[in-house]
């Protein structure tokens, strides 16, 4: 009996364990009722990958925060229509912002390196999107817990170092908007002093490193 080679294909193909093939996730993201964020926690492995796809009305602030298990993994945003990244985690961080946003539906994928891919590695993560003020670009500002999290974000790419190692502390007023004073510990290097800085609209500014040089 001759069986078609159709039929070979698919046997062969369903001898493959699933954890050989990669894997691909997709998500829309969205807001409960009167919420401007949301955190979603995930994980990738080898050569799969998790994309989520963002709606940005024109104007608005939006805010993405990324914060992996595994050093080699990242993820990559694309601007809506386009192909091109507007963002490459691997050389621009784990922080995404744009203010004021193109309207339209923003993509961001996460994955892991060739190297981690290639021996199978797990990503466990957690990405945090915000969207904030109505479209037209009326900023709804940010809540405390976001303005910590953007502040904590940013210093731990600036140092280098995880955020078990920073310490922040209460938001003050300042003459031109927001800060939170902080200090990181650079292990042998010391404790370095940190000023995060935000707008009026308590949007984050600038990281200024308060702690002088060979201190």
């Amino acid at each position: 009996m001759r069986i078609p080679v159709s039929a070979i294909f698919s046997i062969v193909l369903g001898a493959i364990p699933l954890s050989a093939a990669a894997q691909s996730l997709g998500q829309q993201v969205t807001f409960g009722p009167g919420k401007t964020s949301k955190e979603i926690r995930g994980t990738v492995r080898g050569n799969g990958d998790a994309t989520y796809r963002l709606r940005v009305g024109s104007g608005q602030v939006m805010q993405v925060l990324f914060s992996p298990s595994n050093r080699s993994c990242y993820f990559n945003a694309f601007a809506p229509g386009q192909e091109e990244a507007a963002h490459i985690g691997s050389t621009s961080g784990n922080e995404f912002g744009q203010s004021p946003a193109v309207a339209g539906e923003y993509r961001f994928q996460i994955y892991l390196m060739r190297n981690a891919a290639r021996r199978n590695e797990t990503c466990r993560y957690r990405i945090s999107f915000e969207v904030t003020g109505a479209a037209g670009g009326v900023s709804a500002g940010s809540s405390d817990r976001q303005m910590r999290d953007h502040c904590q974000a940013r210093v731990s790419t600036m140092y280098a170092v995880r955020g078990s190692r920073i310490r922040m502390g209460a938001i003050r007023s300042a003459s031109d908007g927001t800060q939170i004073d902080g200090t990181v510990n650079k292990g042998a290097e010391g404790i370095k002093k940190f000023r995060c800085l935000f707008s009026p609209a308590r949007e984050l500014r600038d990281v200024m490193a308060m702690t002088p040089d060979g201190a």
